[in-house]
């Protein structure tokens, strides 16, 4: 849908840029015309909110592009630390800390997934129903800034506490996610429907454009100097300092407000108890009221969401371990599959069109699946490293079709007016499992076992989404189930409303955890 809009958009640029050169009868008006537009169309018509939403997606896209550079770098050391021999083929048995060294980037994933399963909820509530929601916003730009910062002094020495706060930075740009997304409501109130679906593709190139420029820049620097994994990650968390500085400061102190308490507190109850109070009840009124489509969309959100996310947690740990390759070249491959991420959102809107989004979506897990089962077998050393190429290019493929898509099915089959509610309740449903996928890895890994098995493992959670996915009622019967609106939001609560009769029934509180 977003990809519907960038398209229309454009080309309404390039028609209104044609219709002045042809007046003019200069063709190079026309190509002035668009660059005008262009420019003006990154300023948000002057909308200062939009502007600073913006800057966050940049950030974003510098932190999670920074973290590649640093897992290599973590591998390495921690293999050092166990006394391993980089330049050998063999896996390495050996452990420091008690755990093997390949284990390291997947259980920094365990603890930061759960901390976000058992605290987001008391996040959301504080973001909800009170005054804070820029506060939290900007504490925690803060503490991944200054944790970036301290990273800059990764050594063989240092990499264990580092390791640790890296996991509490994992926490903490969930907690950053969870503060600028509250934003967006108020964001298309102000400037309407259409230019939302605009605004938002234009997000999504800056996050997209930002997570390749910095990948290009540090890929430059590590060949170009001849860096070594260590240093290529000192270099890139110096970087991404500057590059925080760079969108953290206007965005959060320049461009986004103090905004008042979306919902009055309950007298009497407290934040940590509101928060899970808000995604219990919420979960018990989907359920009954919405049995036949949401309740199977938002489990199949669940798990096959935490299969997608620890993909990119494990394949590094993979290609530095199982393929032997080094953080430039892990650079590359991760610029790889985020160009194939284009053609792959395409595909996926042309299949919604010629189906529908959750055959489209049904699709898409099925050949994951497939794909993921073929790399496991073929990539299965050094030797076999060229072939790392196609097949990130298929990942990223099948990712670009996966997450536009996803956001689609919900889109369409979340009940009228209660979009900003649960889209809070989305965003949990997406996190509450991400860490178990990495802690299977682990365990399989620990074990000793050949991390193909370990690849292979996040399949199972792509399967049971698929399960459940197959137990969605008809597209059709979605669109028209959401349609009927039974959860209006009144106060502090929220009725269910029987769609065959006028009884209101006593419903649930808010579901943004």
């Amino acid at each position: 849908m977003i990809e519907n809009d960038i398209l229309a958009t454009r080309a309404g640029f390039a028609n209104d840029a044609t219709d002045d050169a042809g007046k003019a009868g200069n063709a190079s008006a026309t190509a002035t015309t668009e660059r005008k537009q262009c420019c003006n169309s990154f300023r948000f018509g002057g909308n200062v909110e939009s502007q600073g939403y913006a800057l966050m997606t940049v950030a974003r896209g510098g932190i999670v592009m920074s973290n590649i550079f640093l897992s290599t770098a973590f591998i390495r050391l921690a293999s050092d630390s166990a006394g391993c021999d980089s330049e050998s083929e063999e896996e390495c048995d050996a452990k420091v800390y008690g755990f093997r060294p390949s284990s390291l980037i997947t259980m920094i994933a365990v603890v930061s997934g759960v901390l976000s399963a058992f605290l987001l909820p008391f996040i959301g509530a504080v973001v909800d129903y009170t005054p804070y929601r820029r506060a939290v916003g900007i504490g925690s730009a803060l503490f991944i800034t200054a944790v970036q910062g301290i990273q800059i002094w990764l050594t063989d020495d240092t990499w264990f506490p580092m390791a640790i706060l890296q996991a509490i930075n994992g926490f903490m740009y969930m907690v950053q996610v969870l503060a600028i997304y509250a934003y967006l409501p108020d964001i298309g109130r102000e400037v309407g429907p259409e230019t939302m679906t605009w605004f938002s593709a234009l997000f999504t190139m800056c996050q997209f454009g930002a997570q390749a420029a910095y990948l290009i820049v540090n890929i430059a620097f590590a060949i170009g100097l001849k860096l070594g994994d260590v240093n290529a990650a000192q270099v890139s968390q110096g970087i991404c300092v500057l590059w925080l500085f760079l969108t953290f400061i206007p965005g959060w102190w320049k461009k986004m407000p103090t905004v008042p308490a979306l919902h009055p507190r309950p007298a009497g109850k407290s934040l940590v108890l509101l928060g899970f109070s808000q995604v219990w009840k919420t979960s018990i009124g989907i359920n009954k009221h919405y049995r036949s489509g949401l309740r199977w969309f938002f489990l199949a959100v669940v798990f096959a969401e935490s299969g997608a996310n620890a993909f990119t947690v494990v394949s590094v740990t993979f290609m530095v371990e199982v393929l032997k390759m080094t953080g430039a070249q892990v650079g590359i491959i991760f610029l790889v599959t985020l160009i194939s991420t284009i053609p792959g959102s395409k595909a996926g809107q042309f299949l919604s069109k010629k189906t529908n989004p959750i055959t489209s979506w049904k699709i898409n897990l099925v050949t994951f699946s497939a794909v993921t089962v073929a790399g496991s077998f073929v990539l299965t050393g050094p030797e076999r490293q060229n072939l790392i190429y196609p097949f990130g290019a298929a990942w990223g493929f099948l990712l670009g079709w996966f997450y536009p898509l996803e956001n689609v099915v919900f889109t369409l089959s979340v009940p009228k007016g209660q979009e900003t509610e649960l889209s809070g309740f989305y965003t949990y449903c997406r996190s509450i499992l991400t860490w178990l996928p990495p802690l299977v890895f682990t365990v399989m890994n620990e074990s000793g076992l050949h991390m193909k098995w370990g690849l292979l493992s996040l399949i199972i959670f792509l399967i049971v989404g698929l399960f459940f996915l197959f137990l969605m009622a008809p597209w059709e019967d979605v669109l028209e189930d959401a349609k009927v609106n039974r959860m209006s939001h009144v106060g502090n609560s929220i009725e269910f409303v029987s769609s065959k009769n006028d009884n209101v029934e006593e419903g649930i509180a808010s579901s943004n955890p």
